[in-house]
């Protein structure tokens, strides 16, 4: 089953459905993509002496009390992901129909 199929069988149109993809955006950079940079970077680059789970967890929440702009951009990169393909898509059907 799709993604806009899941959208469409919970009936969400217009604000609605922009609130829950935000919120599903930014609860996977602020639960998810720590987990998979922590388990990226473990198997390709090798653990460190004192590399944990929660010690990444607690730099980048670290960072973020103390504005650290690559804290950010960990949590809030899915939904500039999301923002940025809507920006595209609206471009590609502008561009189309000036063609």
């Amino acid at each position: 089953m799709s993604f806009s199929k899941i959208i469409k069988r919970l009936g969400l149109r217009g604000w609605s459905r922009e609130l829950w993809l935000a919120a599903g955006a930014l609860l996977i950079g602020f639960g998810l993509m720590p987990v998979l940079i922590f388990f990226t970077g473990a198997s390709l680059l090798g653990r460190y002496e004192g590399a944990s789970l929660r010690h990444l967890y607690g730099s980048i929440y670290g960072g973020l009390e103390a504005g650290s702009v690559a804290s950010w951009i960990v949590l809030l990169g899915p939904y500039g992901l999301y923002l940025l393909s809507k920006a595209l898509k609206v471009w590609w059907r502008a561009s189309a129909k000036l063609a």
